[in-house]
């Protein structure tokens, strides 16, 4: 059975389409350490603004850890 947006759209219940699924593939990949450039040349792009504007998202994991990190420092 093939699944098309709409019809996961139904079934998650918040708007989706594949292409984010992109997006979702470059935030992780710099969550878990790969370098911007990495995932630049992975997902094809021949400017890393493109990927970093564009296809990055900054995430509540992150959020989170940009906060403890400054945390940090301000103790110092």
């Amino acid at each position: 059975m093939k699944y098309y947006a709409s019809t996961v759209t139904e079934q998650l219940g918040f708007p989706f389409n594949f292409h984010s699924l992109r997006h979702t593939h470059a935030t992780m990949l710099l969550e878990a350490g790969a370098s911007a450039k990495e995932v630049q040349v992975r997902l094809g792009h021949s400017r890393i603004s493109t990927t970093l504007d564009t296809y990055v998202h900054l995430s509540n994991k992150k959020k989170y850890q940009t906060a403890n990190l400054f945390d940090q420092i301000a103790k110092m």
